[in-house]
């Protein structure tokens, strides 16, 4: 039987980019290294992949369950509200918390990621006052000071 998670040991979050340009993962991950926060990232290039990853299949047969995902709407094949719609209609996966990463401001992209069940929306460039906003406003997770180094954690919820 696992030991429970108090405050100050809470996990370390998995967080999931679905991103096809490598500048763009390049950016989010300095980003958070540059503040020194910790996570366990995940990248995958196209929103099949991404599917793949959160179903276990061939390739990613240990992946974790993530967190966070990140998602770019601007993908290969099926594009990012393609890839919410089909998230959505997995009960087992369906809320976990996805962030909007877009070049588009356009009210409409906004409100149809909204729609599609996006939990925030991001404007590119990013920056790391904005990230660490969007992460604090997201329930299951937090940031936690361990020594010197930041640590995005995740609450385990379904704990009983």
């Amino acid at each position: 039987m696992a030991e429970p998670f108090s405050e100050e040991t809470a996990p370390m979050a998995q967080v999931l980019f679905i991103e096809d340009s490598a500048a763009e993962i390049r950016l989010v991950t300095d980003l958070l290294n540059r503040a020194r926060v910790q996570f366990d990232g995940h990248w995958v290039t196209s929103a099949e992949d991404a599917l793949r990853f959160l179903r276990n299949e061939p390739r990613f047969e240990s992946a974790p369950r993530p967190n966070l995902i990140f998602l770019d709407l601007n993908l290969p094949r099926i594009q990012g509200g393609g890839f919410l719609k089909e998230l959505r209609g997995l009960p087992e996966l369906k809320t976990i918390p996805v962030v909007v990463l877009s070049g588009s401001d356009y009210e409409e992209d906004i409100v149809g990621a909204r729609e599609l069940g996006a939990v925030h929306y991001l404007v590119k460039p990013l920056n790391y006052e904005k990230l660490c906003e969007v992460v604090a406003r997201v329930r299951s997770l937090k940031l936690e000071l361990r020594g010197e180094d930041l640590f995005l954690c995740a609450e385990d919820l379904r704990r009983v």
